[in-house]
């Protein structure tokens, strides 16, 4: 691929690692940079990942440099050898990885780790991911003890790990087909090699997560120098599944029926620093039309005062609301942090009409089981901000990943809404498995309906970097643009890459009865003007913020779902009267993709057939007459 094809898909030069198919029989899978994904039966995805991994002590992922790789394939198997090596600033892990598989339905991947140096980690080893589509299956457990329990994937996003100790397990991905792994592994501070699973889904994960290590154990842990330890994972598959239906030709994209459902109010995240914002920042974000600011406003900082001011300013004569996230001193109590907000405001002349408070503590991340800080309640904060401002909403939630809400679950009796975001960066930020979060988010929604059914519900600001570092000290630092997980910047914010995953973000929550969606900042690296290079002019829009003033124009419409999208797809419509109707649909796959549109659109920007191509990561906007007459359907 050329650079400017790299910058122009993803916003950065680093290049994208090969994809290797793997076959044996009925089993394959693919191998990505020394890892295992997309594990399948058939057709059938068993297991969505397999991966050795080492986290520093910010539970940053160490890149690993595959070396020397050997890979055999061979009418009835395959085999794979290679060489990780991982680079820390107190030494090296070199570990000699063998995955192999046989038509049987067997697969092995066995690893063997040595650092030339004592390191610290907060886990070292594999990680098997199992798909979010499990949820509410049958689950056997093999514990270490030799004991066997019988559960299920939890249905509810569970806040807690749903099984600890674990040596095996059994499940059913789809019915008529088995799925068996065993998990072993060398641990130092472990003798018994113990596994655990956490819902990754908490995250945006779409995926069950079982990883080596107990966090009921201390972390960081200690890797002694020239020690190799050696860790296994071992699945067999069995069975058969339904036959699936005859394909027929496509029908063609359509509009579907309209339903009751709104499109969601459209938010953008204002972050601290509006003061200094430039001004064709400033421009881009008063000329979006978003129905919210969402202002997250740090009571600890001397600069809040002109970025309230700032605010005030530049939301003049616009209907837009302003939502203030404000982050209190832990040591304050919560009426004197309120009061002390509410005399910022009146003091810069700023109005707020919606206001969430929480102390600084939980901008951090708690064990479910672990010590949390000794606070007032949540409740407490609500009470004081509704008291502090009068007129104002008054929200609940967490300002990061729904991880954190699930685990501090406010009560409603104070509460006017709840929300939180998501960040697809927190485990992995491969471009695969970031637009596979998409898969998740309903999964989140319905999460949040079950546990506050009464309350609307305000989701983001969200982006693919998230602002800050819930599990460690800090975000990690990405001046080079890679792709990083938990980095400060993520170069595809501003790609074709960021428009598309804007796009299936919205399209994957947008029937889903939200009050407000919130996507991307107005200043910064999630911004309009993309903070690292991707090609594009000086004080040029990034594609996404194209797709938010979509977005913009969409808030009130009625949601018009669009049928027989190919595979990779994703995209919606929407109608204010019922006659036109307009829409957005991106291709959220590295490969271009054919569309048929059974029902010619009225504008098509750069499709001028009726079946044209989607090139890789490409977003395109669209007019339709809702009710066509046979002269021009």
């Amino acid at each position: 691929m050329k650079d400017a094809d790299r910058l122009t898909l993803f916003g950065t030069l680093e290049p994208t690692p090969p994809v290797q198919l793997l076959q044996a029989g009925r089993l394959s899978c693919e191998l990505v940079d020394g890892q295992v994904r997309n594990v399948r039966w058939d057709d059938v995805e068993v297991v969505r990942g397999i991966s050795y991994l080492l986290r520093d002590q910010d539970w940053g992922t160490v890149a690993a440099v595959v070396e020397a790789l050997h890979v055999e394939q061979q009418a009835h198997s395959f085999s794979a050898r290679c060489m990780l090596r991982m680079t820390t600033p107190q030494g090296e892990l070199r570990a000699a990885a063998c995955l192999s598989a046989h038509e049987t339905g067997s697969l092995r991947f066995e690893v063997s780790a040595t650092p030339d140096a004592d390191l610290a980690t907060n886990r070292c080893g594999f990680v098997v991911l199992h798909p979010a589509d499990a949820a509410g299956r049958r689950l056997r457990v093999g514990h270490c003890d030799g004991t066997v329990s019988d559960t299920q994937f939890p249905r509810d996003i569970s806040p807690s790990q749903p099984v600890f100790a674990i040596r095996r397990l059994a499940y059913a991905p789809r019915d008529g087909i088995e799925v068996e792994l065993l998990l072993q592994a060398e641990l130092p501070h472990d003798p018994l090699g113990k596994f655990e699973m956490e819902d990754q889904r908490n995250w945006s994960d779409a995926s069950f997560k079982t990883y080596v290590a107990s966090l009921r154990d201390p972390w960081p842990y200690r890797l002694p120098a020239g020690q190799a330890l050696t860790q296994r994972i071992e699945l067999v598959v069995s069975g058969n599944q339904r036959p699936a239906s005859t394909p027929r030709d496509t029908p063609g994209i359509v509009i579907g029926p309209a339903s009751h459902c709104r499109m969601p109010a459209l938010g953008i995240g204002v972050p601290p620093g509006l003061a200094r914002a430039q001004p064709e920042e400033v421009a881009a974000l008063r000329g979006l039309g978003a129905s919210w600011w969402i202002a997250e406003a740090d009571l600890r900082e001397d600069a809040l005062t002109a970025d309230l001011q700032a605010l005030a300013i530049h939301r003049s004569g616009l209907d837009v609301r302003v939502q203030l996230d404000l982050i209190a001193d832990d040591a304050e109590r919560p009426e004197a942090a309120a009061a002390h907000a509410a005399r910022l405001c009146e003091a810069a002349g700023l109005r707020a009409d919606a206001v969430r408070l929480l102390p600084a503590a939980y901008l951090k991340s708690f064990q479910p089981e672990g010590p949390w800080p000794s606070l007032p309640p949540l409740e407490a904060y609500a009470a004081a901000a509704r008291h502090a401002f009068p007129g104002a909403q008054i929200g609940g939630g967490m300002y990061t990943s729904f991880t954190e809400l699930n685990r501090r679950r406010p009560s409603d009796t104070e509460l006017d809404f709840i929300g939180h975001l998501t960040c697809p960066t927190v485990h992995g930020a491969d471009d695969h498995s970031v637009m596979q979060t998409h898969e998740c988010l309903p999964h989140i929604v319905r999460s949040v309906r079950n546990l506050w059914p009464t309350l609307p519900y305000r989701l983001g600001p969200s982006s693919i970097a998230p602002r800050r570092n819930p599990y460690g000290q800090n975000t990690a630092l990405n001046a080079a643009g890679r792709r990083l997980p938990l980095a400060s910047a993520d170069p595809r914010h501003g790609a074709s890459f960021g428009a598309a995953w804007t796009v299936g973000y919205a399209a994957s929550v947008a029937p889903l009865g939200l009050e407000v969606l919130a996507l991307l900042d107005s200043h910064g690296p999630h911004g309009p003007k993309p903070h690292l290079p991707c090609g594009l002019p000086a004080g040029s829009l990034t594609q996404a913020w194209v797709v938010l003033q979509y977005l913009a124009s969409a808030v009130g419409a009625r949601y018009l779902p669009l049928l027989n999208l190919p595979d990779s797809v994703v995209g919606m419509a929407w109608t204010h009267d019922d006659v036109i109707a307009q829409g957005v649909i991106a291709n959220l796959g590295h490969r271009p993709v054919s569309l048929r549109w059974k029902q010619r659109p009225l504008t098509l920007p750069d499709v001028t057939t009726t079946v044209e191509v989607l090139g890789a990561y490409q977003t395109c906007g669209f007019t339709f007459d809702v009710n066509p007459s046979p002269a021009t359907g």
